[in-house]
């Protein structure tokens, strides 16, 4: 396999490519960030996060309290579907170790060839 290049290697220099990208830290930001004492203004909002106060995990939660589904539709749509993956994941693997081995079903995609 070929490669292909637009550098031209006696014209081009990385490193003065790379100097447009170099950073530069003052002393006061390096040494906050080493300290991590990097405060926000305390007249900064901070309801926009809309974090909820920490609450501890209720280990003694009845999970049969819980409403896993709103409806009988929604139940059925869910089963149904999931019941559509197994189905098609179990008849590929069956296909794969029998009729596979023998008879490979390929065909392309994105226009392959």
């Amino acid at each position: 396999m070929s490669v292909t290049t637009t550098a031209n290697p006696t014209t081009y220099n990385l490193q003065t490519v790379l100097a447009d990208y170099e950073l530069h830290h003052s002393e006061e930001h390096s040494s906050a960030r080493d300290h991590l004492e990097i405060h926000n203004p305390s007249e900064w909002p901070t309801n926009h996060r809309r974090i909820p106060p920490y609450r501890p995990v209720n280990t003694e939660l009845d999970q049969t309290q819980r409403r896993v589904y709103l409806n009988g539709v929604e139940r059925a749509f869910v089963a149904v579907m999931f019941t559509g993956v197994f189905v098609n994941a179990n008849l590929a693997r069956l296909w794969r170790k029998t009729g596979g081995r023998i008879w490979d079903i390929g065909y392309r995609i994105g226009g392959e060839w």
